[in-house]
């Protein structure tokens, strides 16, 4: 080792070689380093740089769509509208009478069945079961041998037949009403309706609901079934 920095001491020429190799590579080195940032003053990347810029952006792209396909989606979503519901009236010879809702595919025999079908006393050769709903509409069937108003049988009755007042609907009143008023009422036809004016004309009024069984072919279970439908007072 000591014989090797010795050679090198006593060569001159040799040290002057080393440090010129030194300086050289200090130079190359500054050049590189100087190319490199002229390039990017000037807009050019190396190769490497670019090809990562280019997939970045790229990648930005994708997403930029995806936010915007999210966002039609999302419109599309919240335009679809809400199906509207809508309900009848089941009244009469039904094991459930009571308000059900229906679709608009539906027909009156399936509100029927929704209301557990018509009862051992039910007259359904009055109600046309093909009928087609409506909302708000009264399906009244009747017993047998009870009649009902030509309405009522077609099954299209309308949501009020009577004035709303308070918003409550507004009874019959059985001591005021003409032979057509008296014809709305569910299960009541001419016939009954001409023997309830009679009835009028002969005691002068009707106190009570359950005077109506005076009316022939009317009896308890009718009368219960018409007290949403008539008065006596006029409330």
């Amino acid at each position: 080792m000591k014989k090797i920095y010795q050679h090198i001491i006593d060569s001159p020429k040799l040290i002057i070689s080393v440090l010129l190799s030194i300086v050289l590579l200090f130079l190359r080195t500054g050049l590189l380093v100087g190319r490199i940032i002229s390039q990017k003053d000037d807009g050019h990347v190396p190769l490497n740089l670019s090809l990562n810029s280019s997939n970045s952006s790229n990648s930005s792209i994708v997403t930029e769509e995806n936010m915007r396909e999210e966002k039609k989606t999302y419109k599309e979503t919240s335009k679809e509208t809400i199906p509207v519901i809508n309900y009848v009236d089941v009244k009469g010879a039904v094991n459930r009478p009571g308000i059900y809702s229906f679709s608009l595919e539906e027909r009156v025999h399936d509100v029927i069945e929704k209301a557990g079908g018509l009862t051992d006393t039910a007259d359904g050769n009055q109600i046309n079961l093909a009928a087609k709903l409506i909302d708000q509409q009264l399906i009244y069937v009747p017993v047998i041998g009870e009649e009902i108003p030509v309405a009522a049988k077609g099954q299209q009755s309308h949501p009020v037949e009577e004035t709303e007042k308070n918003g409550q609907e507004e009874k019959i009143n059985l001591n005021t009403a003409d032979l057509a008023k008296l014809q709305q009422i569910p299960g009541i036809g001419k016939v009954k309706a001409q023997e309830i004016i009679r009835y009028r004309e002969e005691k002068g009024s009707f106190q009570k609901l359950e005077e109506l069984q005076e009316i022939t072919g009317i009896g308890a279970k009718t009368v219960e079934q018409l007290r949403n439908w008539v008065t006596v007072t006029g409330e």
